[in-house]
C-alpha cells in the first residue's frame, strides 16, 4: 500500500510537470510563430516600399529630362502634386521668380508636403532636387556636353526616395512633424554663374520670413542616392553642422545592418543643404559622389538600383519613426 501511495503521489506530482512543459513549448511556439509573423511583415513592407519607389524612379526617368521648359519638367510636377494630393496632410507650393545673370527672369517651383505628427514641435526637413541637368557639361565629347542629361540617379534619386517617404509617413504617422520638399534649380546653370540651388536658396529665404523657433529642428538632404555601387560616407560641412543627426543616421544603419552607409568622412560638397547651415540649422548631406555618370548623358535608369534606394529609404523610415 505505501508503495501504491507512493505511486499515487507520483502521478498527481507529474500531471502538472507534463502541463507546464506543454504550456513551455506552447509559449516557445506561440513567440516564434510570432516574431516570424512579425519578420514576414517587415519583409513584406520594405519590399512593398522598395517596389514603389523603385517605380518613381521609372516613371521619373522616362519622363526624359526635368528642367524648367521641358515637358519632363511638368509631367514631374504633376507627379509630385498627386504623390502629396494622396499623402501628405496638406500640400504647399511655393512659386518664386528668379533673375538670371542675363536679367532674364524665368518662374521656378518647390512643393512642400507637410505632415503634422502625432506630437507637434518644430519640424524636420528632407530636401531634394527633382530638375535635372540641361547640358552635360562632364561629357568629354564636346557634341555630347551640349545635350540635357536623364539624370535618373541626379535627381531622379532623391525625388523618388521621398515619395516614397510620403506613402510610408501617411500610413505610419510619426511623432515629430515633417516636411518634405522638393527643391527646383539645384542643376539649372553653369558653374560661377549663380544659377545653382536655386529652389534650396530660395526656401532658406523664405524661412528667414519666420521666427527661428519656427524653422526646421534638423535638414536632411539627400542626392545621388540609388546607383548600384552605392557608399554614402560623411560629408565635411555636414560632420561640422549635424552631427548628432549624422549619428541617428548611422547608428540606424548599423542597426538595420544596412551597409551602403560608411562612416568615415571623404568630400566636401556643395549642395541644397548650405543654405540652412549658413541660416544655423543643423543640416546634412546623403550623397555618393563616387558617381561616374554625373553629369553625363549615361546617368540612367539602368546604373542604379532598387535594392540602393531601399537602403536610403529604410534609414530615413527608422530614423523619423524613432526622432
Amino acid at each position: 500500500m505505501a508503495t501504491l501511495n507512493y505511486l499515487g503521489k507520483g502521478e498527481v506530482l507529474n500531471k502538472p510537470i507534463k502541463v507546464n512543459i506543454f504550456i513551455y513549448y506552447w509559449c516557445v511556439f506561440v513567440f516564434l510563430f510570432g516574431f516570424l509573423d512579425e519578420v514576414n511583415a517587415q519583409s513584406y513592407a520594405k519590399e512593398k516600399y522598395s517596389r514603389t519607389i523603385w517605380s518613381y524612379l521609372k516613371t521619373l526617368s522616362n519622363f526624359g529630362p526635368r528642367y524648367l521648359g521641358t515637358k519632363g519638367y511638368d509631367k514631374t510636377l504633376k507627379l509630385i502634386r498627386q504623390v502629396g494630393d494622396e499623402f501628405a496632410d496638406e500640400v504647399l507650393e511655393h512659386p518664386f521668380i528668379f533673375k538670371r545673370h542675363n536679367s532674364e527672369q524665368i518662374e521656378m517651383m518647390n512643393i512642400e508636403f507637410i505632415f503634422h505628427g502625432n506630437a507637434g514641435g518644430r519640424p524636420i526637413l528632407l530636401g531634394a532636387h527633382y530638375d535635372t541637368r540641361p547640358f552635360a557639361d562632364k561629357e568629354i565629347d564636346l557634341k555630347l556636353r551640349v545635350q540635357p542629361i536623364i539624370g535618373a540617379n541626379d535627381g531622379g534619386s532623391g525625388t523618388a526616395v521621398l515619395l516614397g517617404l510620403a506613402r510610408y509617413l501617411k500610413e505610419h504617422p510619426v511623432n515629430h512633424p515633417v516636411r518634405l520638399i522638393f527643391f527646383d534649380g539645384e542643376d539649372f546653370g553653369k558653374n560661377g554663374t549663380g544659377e545653382m540651388f536655386i529652389g534650396s536658396r530660395y526656401h532658406a529665404n523664405y524661412l528667414k520670413k519666420n521666427l527661428p523657433k519656427e524653422w526646421p529642428l534638423a535638414v536632411i538632404v539627400i542626392d545621388m542616392v540609388g546607383d548600384k555601387d552605392l557608399e554614402i560616407f560623411k560629408e565635411t560641412h555636414s560632420i561640422a553642422s549635424g552631427p548628432k543627426i549624422l549619428d541617428r543616421i548611422y547608428k540606424m544603419a548599423i542597426r538595420k545592418n544596412i551597409l551602403q552607409f560608411n562612416k568615415k568622412s571623404k568630400y566636401t560638397i556643395q549642395d541644397d543643404h548650405l543654405p540652412f547651415i549658413r541660416l544655423g540649422i543643423p543640416s546634412v548631406l546623403l550623397i555618393d559622389f563616387d558617381y561616374l555618370y554625373w553629369h553625363k548623358v549615361s546617368d540612367t535608369l539602368d546604373k542604379c538600383s532598387p535594392e540602393s534606394l531601399s537602403a536610403v529609404f529604410s534609414v530615413l523610415a527608422g530614423v523619423l519613426a524613432e526622432w
